[in-house]
């Protein structure tokens, strides 16, 4: 299965600070079945993709203001 075209500039990837957690989302969302990735879809139509959403649809629970806004949509 091909791997998601905006894998190298997802910025979600920066608020993990264990690699091993990252690991999962990339195997299971970027090189597996992207698709399905909320954020690829939201990014996909156009639409403004919030720092905090997960590949699931979920939500970090940090703060917006806490996120870096270099990365803000």
């Amino acid at each position: 299965m091909a791997s998601c075209s905006r894998i190298a500039a997802c910025p979600l990837f920066a608020q993990f600070a264990m690699k091993s957690s990252l690991r999962v989302w990339q195997g299971y969302y970027c090189e597996g079945d992207y698709a399905r990735c909320e954020r690829f879809k939201l990014a996909s139509a156009g639409a403004a993709v919030p720092l905090n959403l997960l590949p699931n649809g979920k939500s970090l629970a940090v703060p917006l203001e806490q996120l870096e806004p270099k990365h803000m949509q």
